[in-house]
């Protein structure tokens, strides 16, 4: 049998519990060694439930016991840049949250890190791997729908404090440095250039605090985008969305429109201008387990891009044309004119 990549994971909040450990465990070929946590408990929670072996306290302190091949990192943003880095140096390849970093610069000195040490860097931008956004992209590149004309995408929910009732470091901006529009707003962008191919060149912005109490960083978020080829489009996240949660992408296009997600019932619809028809695609839209956990097959896609069986599905240059995205509207919307990208 194969040797098995060795598997660390640094944060152990609810998108390790969710989706890192229990697709790492699923991964045959993977073996997730030791978990790490700055409560130690959280750790220790995870491990008992998954069989784990070894817990610590500090990442560098497993860095420098485990043998390990591989890692997650899955903290708080401002921890990523300096962890991922950590990793890279000491021989690891690393999946890391979004959004990569907190600037372009600490982006920068990860891929640099990652080339350096001739090791793997992947973002963990968990969109692209729902089926029905894989579908709607080879929609796209089928050339069905023709050439894309505007983008419209939107995210929202009710807030983090759902989602991770601990995970008060989402309203700290030293620790967050940004609010909806990095939580939620950075998925959205790395859709867009996902699914449409094409580049944002210019973004107009703007962020409000409309309802969050505790926090002063933006729980709204809306943009205007201008792409490289003169497509223009919009995105938008927010953490007050009462009644559900908001979730889409409406691509208009020479040929018609494909509207992702935006329909109840109905993931993926496309309709034709000529010959005139809406055709519904059967497809799973957010695959999760009889458990609980997400099945979107990310740490297999890292594992095996690491085995160099497949190509990494989001590279740290994607990461980080997704961040740069962000940080443009952040300053527009501070500063109150439109922003060039990067």
């Amino acid at each position: 049998m194969a040797k098995k990549v060795r598997v660390g994971v640094v944060g152990c909040g609810k998108i390790a519990e969710f989706l890192h450990v229990p697709e790492y465990v699923r991964c045959e070929k993977a073996r997730l060694v030791a978990l790490c946590d700055a409560k130690i408990a959280n750790a220790r929670a995870l491990a008992k439930t998954y069989g784990v072996a070894k817990v610590y306290k500090s990442h560098k302190e497993m860095f420098a016991r485990e043998k390990l091949d591989a890692v997650s990192v899955c903290l708080p943003n401002y921890l990523h840049a300096p962890v991922t880095i950590d990793a890279l140096n000491a021989g690891m390849h690393v999946m890391v949250e979004k959004p990569m970093a907190m600037t372009s610069a600490e982006a920068k000195r990860m891929i640099s890190a990652a080339r350096k040490n001739k090791r793997l860097l992947m973002v963990e931008q968990a969109q692209r791997y729902y089926p029905v956004h894989l579908k709607a992209k080879e929609i796209v590149d089928s050339g069905m729908l023709g050439r894309i004309l505007y983008v419209s995408t939107m995210f929202g929910h009710g807030g983090p404090e759902a989602w991770s009732p601990e995970g008060k470091w989402f309203f700290d901006k030293k620790q967050a440095g940004f609010g909806t529009a990095a939580d939620l707003g950075v998925h959205k962008a790395d859709l867009i250039r996902f699914i449409t191919g094409k580049e944002v060149a210019e973004v107009s912005a703007y962020t409000a605090l409309l309802e969050k109490t505790d926090t002063d960083l933006e729980d709204n978020f809306a943009a205007a985008l201008k792409f490289t080829d003169g497509t223009l489009g919009t995105l938008g996240s927010s953490w007050t969305v009462k009644g559900g949660s908001c979730d889409y992408i409406v691509l208009h296009c020479a040929n018609g429109m494909l509207r992702v997600c935006q329909i109840p019932d109905k993931p993926l619809v496309a309709a034709l201008e000529y010959p005139q028809c809406t055709i519904e695609f059967e497809v799973n839209t957010f695959p999760v387990c009889p458990d609980g956990t997400w099945d979107l097959h990310v740490m297999d896609n890292f594992v095996n891009a690491i085995l160099g069986e497949e190509e990494p599905l989001v590279t740290g240059e994607d990461g980080k044309k997704a961040l740069e995205i962000i940080l443009a509207a952040v300053k527009s919307a501070k500063e109150g004119v439109s922003v060039k990208v990067g």
